[in-house]
């Protein structure tokens, strides 16, 4: 844990300790029910699961800091709970079919398995769609950051987000303006797709930005996580197995789909699934390393081309919380004020390579193929799940901190959370709250973007005309007018 800060009143500033707000909206979108086998069946499941708050794992206040405000804000969200996508979805037609063989019997808690059946009543309208409790979660962070930030928003002004174009990413960017807005969403609520694939010009100038990088390839985990499945996997269908009389074999992959279904499931149906009531707490929790393996030897910090991708894009997001308020223009000449409350959405992949580009995982060690790290820090149920989100804040802060050293009168700070829970920098985290000076954090990106290389060369992008020299990263903030950027209905 760590200690609070002590604040000294100073002749020019003096120390306020606000008081906590109380906020109507709770921690938790929905309810997190235990199973038969399990305390917390939801917590487990990686990207898999519904969105949650995480746990304070560094004691650290997600209040802001006394003598601090929040000038500007940008939040990043994944999209919010969907439906499955086709492969995965054929996947249960599978599993459906073989179990519906009439020569064995399932005992225990897999009793239900001659009875169960896809959960999907109109797959063709809901596959790799936003699902209903996708859009409660998105809706109810619009609503959360309108109150936890009700001075970065004036009433009736224009509302602008930002999307990658991909249905399921829209939906959810338009349930939020919905949620931030109410009734209004409608006149002064803006979504903007981007969708930069195909245009030369708009190379690593996306939310999506991987999918113009030939080089760019996901291992999603490789040979890690190949190796810790062949761990944990087996124990478990051994002892699946032996609840079966008859005619069916449990498959490794039958076993490894069973927290993806209870995931899946109970944010489709709203109930918990039956399938969550199959896995013990430690079993779980050993599925959840393997998704932690998938994404950090996939996109995270544990690969060297993925885990560039969003390092231009981080550091033009830096530059406008750095700036100050800024102008943008639209397609027509006209300008227009980017909010002060920054918001978009992208996918799960876009969303770790960010978080990674962040900093705040520096000091991960690499995580082991064959043992499981109960100590470590990369953990992606907390920040990828869906909805997952990573929130930078701009800090204004006045006062001076004989605890922790920062002695500076009305300086900016930046503070990164991750599903709603302050996590620091490892190698910048004195200033209030464990924040980053600002113009020190503009340093460390740019540092690391220029370490980097040149992001078309390790793509390896075919050159033509409109391609760019260097990447722009997140022009499309600030500029509405290219072809790749366009204004939908919210």
């Amino acid at each position: 844990m760590r200690t609070s800060q002590i604040v000294a009143i100073t002749s020019t500033a003096r120390a306020v300790c606000a008081p906590v707000p109380q906020y109507l909206t709770p921690r938790q979108d929905i309810d997190f029910p235990s199973s038969d086998s399990a305390t917390n069946p939801l917590h487990w499941l990686g990207a898999n699961g519904p969105w949650y708050a995480g746990p304070n794992i560094f004691g650290i206040s997600s209040e802001i800091p006394d003598n601090c405000h929040v000038e500007r804000a940008a939040y990043i969200s994944r999209h919010g709970s969907r439906y499955p996508d086709q492969g995965a979805y054929d996947g249960w037609v599978s599993m459906y079919e073989r179990f519906q063989a009439p020569n064995y019997t399932a005992g225990g808690s897999l009793s239900f398995l001659s009875s169960w059946r896809p959960v999907l009543t109109n797959p063709a309208l809901q596959i790799g769609l936003e699902n209903p409790t996708g859009a409660k979660e998105s809706y109810d962070l619009g609503y959360t950051l309108r109150t936890r930030y009700p001075d970065l928003y004036q009433e009736g002004d224009e509302f602008i987000v930002w999307a990658n174009n991909y249905t399921r990413v829209l939906q959810t960017a338009s349930m939020f303006v919905r949620g931030f807005l109410g009734p209004t969403a409608y006149q002064t609520g803006r979504v903007i797709s981007v969708a930069s694939k195909g245009f030369p010009a708009g190379v690593g100038n996306s939310l999506a930005p991987s999918d113009m990088c030939p080089n760019f390839k996901d291992l999603e985990g490789g040979d890690y996580k190949s190796a810790w499945d062949d761990v944990w996997i087996p124990p478990i269908q051994y002892r699946l197995q032996a609840l079966i009389q008859g005619n069916l074999t449990l498959e490794a992959s039958d076993v490894n789909q069973i927290p993806y279904l209870c995931g899946f499931e109970s944010h489709i149906t709203g109930r918990l699934s039956p399938w969550c009531g199959i896995f013990t707490d430690e079993e779980l929790n050993q599925y959840e390393y393997s998704n932690d393996l998938r994404y950090y030897y996939g996109l995270g910090p544990g690969t060297d081309l993925p885990k560039k991708m969003m390092t231009p894009f981080l550091n033009a997001l830096v530059g406008i919380l750095q700036n100050g308020p800024a102008i943008g223009t639209r397609a027509d000449g006209s300008t227009f004020e980017i909010p002060k409350l920054l918001v978009s959405f992208l996918n799960d992949g876009q969303l770790t390579e960010l978080v990674t580009a962040s900093g705040v995982f520096d000091g991960q060690s690499s995580l082991l193929a064959t043992q499981k790290d109960d100590d470590r820090l990369w953990v992606a149920s907390r920040f990828v799940s869906m909805r997952g989100t990573i929130a930078f804040e701009r800090l204004n802060c006045a006062g001076t901190d004989y605890g922790s050293g920062w002695t500076t009168l009305n300086d900016t700070y930046v503070r990164i959370l991750l599903n709603d829970v302050v996590y620091p920098i490892p190698s910048c985290e004195n200033g209030p709250g464990s924040s980053c000076k600002l113009s020190d954090y503009a340093q460390y990106v740019a540092e690391k973007y220029a370490s980097e290389g040149n992001w078309i060369t390790n793509c390896n992008v075919t050159l033509v005309k409109d391609t760019p020299t260097t990447v722009k990263g997140a022009s499309f903030f600030t500029d509405l007018s290219k072809p790749w950027v366009r204004q939908l209905v919210v």
